[in-house]
């Protein structure tokens, strides 16, 4: 038996969808999946949620502009913790579209602000139709 074997392995356990929406609500980066002419793709974005939806602003000239109107996407935050080999994971499964501005949240500080310099005015709602989580403890 080697030492990887010896390590105290860490169990898997489900989140329940109350605790999936709190950790979406605390998170500000997460990934968008969607599918291009290659295959899947996932990409970093930063988010904020709309109630149960997730929402977040692209560049109208981007490849994934194109792609996120009436798409079917999934949407996936987490935490790691390398060192103790823990952490929990949360999948959004739904269809993204673009949002109309008077769909928009009202107040501006509960947008979506992006971190990166550019344009990017079009703002996107995932609306999820399975919202899932997953807890690695070291019990």
């Amino acid at each position: 038996m080697d030492a990887y074997e010896d390590l105290q392995q860490a169990t898997l356990h489900d989140i329940p969808r109350s605790e999936c929406l709190q950790l979406l609500g605390v998170a500000r980066v997460g990934r968008i999946v969607f599918a291009d002419d290659e295959g899947p793709v996932a990409l970093p974005v930063n988010f904020r949620m709309d109630g149960e939806s997730v929402l977040f602003r692209v560049s109208p000239a981007s490849e994934m502009c194109l792609r996120l109107n009436e798409a079917k996407v999934s949407f996936q935050v987490d935490r790691l913790d390398d060192f103790h080999q823990t952490g929990w994971s949360v999948l959004v499964r739904g269809t993204s579209s673009y949002v109309e501005s008077e769909d928009l949240p009202v107040l501006r500080s509960t947008r979506p602000l992006p971190w990166a310099r550019g344009f990017r005015p079009v703002y996107v709602r995932v609306q999820p139709t399975q919202i899932s989580g997953r807890r690695l403890v070291d019990d």
